[in-house]
């Protein structure tokens, strides 16, 4: 009795949280649409085809750069106002017992962004739309869910002590924040209180209800992850099945590509019915500690609702119109045929002392395509290779390349290794792999890249090099003046049509390489890589793709996993496909 009571409120409320979910995508797709395209407009009108992380002086140094922040702040309040606000008034509503509508809720929910016009109203913006998706933690709001902190950066901040200590605190601190103002919305947008009112509200009630609000938020996790495994369970039974059933191999391919399909969906209706109960449970507890536990649910009367019907019986019939799709045209849609090539971070990642000549023998025995290396200039002027600003982490010695001469340089070992030079790295890498050369560091500028071409030219090698830098102006500068020698531009943020900059090879963050973006990339002409791939699932979510390459520290588990892959059944490929659902 006590589980039923739990479940009935948000079993009640799924058919109109459906109708609130749709009504709410078509508003915020059409407002992100013409949001999307007016920055484009401005960007075309700047002269550039994209805005990325090599060039963020762009928004203070532009007209367009101020209206486009204008536009993307006016696109997080509508957010803010559909997928918070609204849909807190719309709960609030659901609670009480009332039939709220929708559109009620959303004009209410645009008419209340006026709350946030304070300091705190704006530390609340700032942490649905940024802080919570990286905390993964509270009210948030879809257009930001996929903000991360790039994996490069997380990489050093877990090698530092210092940095992760300090990285943890902050979460936690984050964490507490969230608990102890978990209430804020609901006492500024339903009980119409000021922010400065709602905030003491949440603590006054948090505080007084802590070890209730704890339990509840646990059962409520719990049953939500009983929930997930159950109907995960339900779903992917008659996938294993088909398995031992004796049929044809196109049946099997159809009936497997439809039950991942119904998976699938299956799954992504529980990710967006999350937030919803979210909310819900944070409605109830609110009423319950606010009315000093004497509020209860009351039971609604039970409906038919054909809205429901009619969305499950499209849902079934978009599920088996893909099995028919993709058994009909399984090689297109599934990627059969791996042509992703290896290239190793550093020259040869892992498997040797990184930035050497060894780096990149090991990484051409392995079968890497390519090696990536980070150049740097010399107080005397010669290029060295060294990725971190100084020489501490990987030889000991807390001075930076143009802090000294070459010959102070070449006194080092890296794991037993000299520290080499560019010409070195040439030589070592000729007929062998492609050399993807960064320009790094404080020296990174005109001359660097003047310098880089005409050492490249000296040994010939301009087919066999690719000249990389985060830096976009650097690279604009060598695309202007040596159209011939093949540049690459490293970006891990981008809006716009980054296909669009003169650049031959795009090496993207693994967060915004999407099957799009390298769709769009190829129609030009240019190539896409993938950086920095190490984990598993990242190798074989990319190896798996249409990416030209990925960048990777993990070049030995790479090519493995390119082996492996190359030789999948179509049913092995499903499987992975399941599993990557999962």
């Amino acid at each position: 009795m006590k589980l039923k009571k739990r479940i009935l409120p948000f079993y009640q409320a799924i058919p109109k949280l459906l109708l609130f979910q749709l009504v709410s995508f078509v508003i915020l797709s059409v407002v992100t649409w013409a949001i999307s395209s007016l920055c484009n407009l401005l960007l075309g009108l700047s002269g550039k085809a994209a805005f990325t992380s090599g060039d963020l002086g762009f928004f203070f140094t532009h007209w367009q750069g101020y209206a486009i922040l204008l536009l993307v702040l006016m696109l997080v309040a509508s957010y803010i106002a559909v997928e918070l606000n609204a849909l807190i008034f719309y709960c609030s509503g659901l609670m009480e017992g009332k039939k709220p509508s929708v559109w009620r809720s959303i004009g209410q929910g645009f008419a209340a962004l006026k709350k946030y016009l304070n300091p705190r109203g704006m530390v609340i913006i700032l942490y649905a739309a940024v802080l919570s998706p990286l905390l993964g933690l509270g009210f948030s709001i879809s257009l930001t869910s996929s903000f991360y902190i790039p994996r490069f950066i997380m990489s050093v901040i877990e090698s530092k002590p210092l940095l992760l200590t300090g990285y943890i605190i902050v979460m936690a601190l984050l964490f507490v924040i969230a608990v102890i103002y978990g209430f804020i919305l609901h006492g500024a947008l339903p009980d119409n209180m000021t922010m400065k009112e709602a905030s003491v509200n949440s603590r006054r009630l948090v505080k007084r209800n802590l070890k209730n609000f704890i339990f509840e938020m646990l059962c409520f996790l719990a049953l939500g992850t009983l929930s997930f495994v159950l109907v995960t369970a339900a779903a992917a039974l008659p996938l294993l099945i088909v398995q031992f059933i004796p049929m044809g191999e196109t049946a099997q391919i159809f009936w497997s590509i439809l039950f991942v399909s119904v998976l699938f969906m299956l799954l992504e209706l529980m990710a967006l019915m999350f937030v919803s109960f979210f909310i819900i449970k944070l409605t109830m507890l609110y009423k319950k500690y606010r009315e000093d536990g004497k509020w209860e649910y009351r039971e609604q009367e039970k409906k038919h609702h054909p809205f429901v019907i009619t969305a499950a019986v499209l849902s079934a019939a978009l599920c088996v119109l893909f099995a028919v799709v993709g058994t009909n045209y399984f090689d297109q849609l599934f990627h059969t045929e791996i042509t992703t090539e290896i290239v190793a971070h550093r020259a040869g990642g892992f498997e040797a002392p990184e930035n050497t000549v060894k780096g990149i023998e090991t990484a051409y025995e392995l079968g890497a395509k390519g090696c990536e290396i980070d150049i740097q200039r010399t107080s005397d002027g010669y290029y060295v290779i060294n990725h971190d600003a100084d020489f501490s982490r990987v030889a000991g010695v807390s001075k930076t390349p143009n802090e000294m001469t070459l010959e102070e340089v070449k006194k080092l070992r890296v794991d037993g290794e000299p520290v080499p030079t560019l010409e070195e790295m040439l030589e070592a890498s000729r007929d062998k792999v492609t050399l993807f050369v960064e320009l790094k560091g404080e020296t990174a500028d005109n001359q660097m890249a003047d310098d880089a071409v005409r050492i490249i030219r000296e040994k010939g090698m301009e087919n066999q090099t690719v000249l990389i830098s985060l830096k976009f102006d650097i690279l604009e500068y060598i695309e202007q003046k040596y159209p011939q020698m093949q540049t690459g531009y490293l970006a891990f943020i981008s809006f716009g049509q980054i296909e669009n900059t003169p650049f031959d090879y795009l090496a993207l963050e693994e967060e915004i390489s999407t099957d799009e973006t390298i769709e769009a990339v190829h129609s030009k002409g240019k190539k896409l890589m993938v950086w920095t791939v190490n984990e598993e699932d990242s190798i074989e979510q990319f190896m798996t793709s249409e990416a030209d390459a990925i960048i990777t520290d993990a070049v030995k588990l790479s090519g493995e996993m390119k082996k492996e892959l190359s030789n999948r059944t179509p049913l092995d490929i499903i499987f992975r496909e399941a599993n990557s659902i999962f």
